[in-house]
């Protein structure tokens, strides 16, 4: 099982990077292998991606949420770390989750955002990505990723089925 009500199960590594990002008002939301767990039972997930909005003030939240990590060395991140379309920053040494920034070309962060579904992580509100916006997502990651393209398929055909 992947959710007990409205609450996602992951890996407790992650929590505090959850915590850190609400308590430091980074826009974000919940995407990938996790969230289609979330509408779809038979999916499990390993890691967590978030998208993250690639704003200057984002991107500067995003850092010194980063900052706040007994976890994590982020001194290399700055103000400005986070502001490029396209960017996956694997976060994999401590928390087994990855930052992402939307790709160009595909569904804009406020797209994904206005669409999103409140959901909970670790008791944590966060924002989940839709259905349409997961399969977005999925079809273009499909479509540049040939090494990870046959999950992604799987994924959307599950997201699919969910949503008849």
């Amino acid at each position: 099982m992947n959710k007990v009500g409205d609450t996602l199960i992951h890996n407790g590594a992650n929590q505090e990077l959850v915590q850190a990002f609400v308590n430091g008002g980074v826009e974000f939301v919940v995407i990938g292998g996790l969230a289609v767990a979330w509408y779809c039972a038979d999916r499990q997930a390993n890691d967590m991606d978030l998208l993250v909005n690639a704003t200057p003030d984002n991107s500067a939240r995003i850092a010194q949420a980063l900052g706040t990590l007994s976890s994590l060395n982020a001194n290399c991140f700055t103000d400005k770390s986070f502001i490029r379309p396209g960017l996956q920053v694997p976060l994999k040494n401590y928390h087994y989750a990855e930052l992402l920034t939307p790709k160009n070309g595909g569904p804009t962060y406020a797209e994904v955002a206005d669409n999103a579904v409140e959901a909970k992580l670790f008791g944590i509100p966060v924002r989940l990505a839709s259905v349409a916006s997961l399969i977005q997502m999925k079809e273009q990651a499909a479509e540049s990723a040939e090494a990870q393209s046959d999950k992604h398929i799987r994924d959307i055909e599950r997201l699919r089925n969910h949503a008849v």
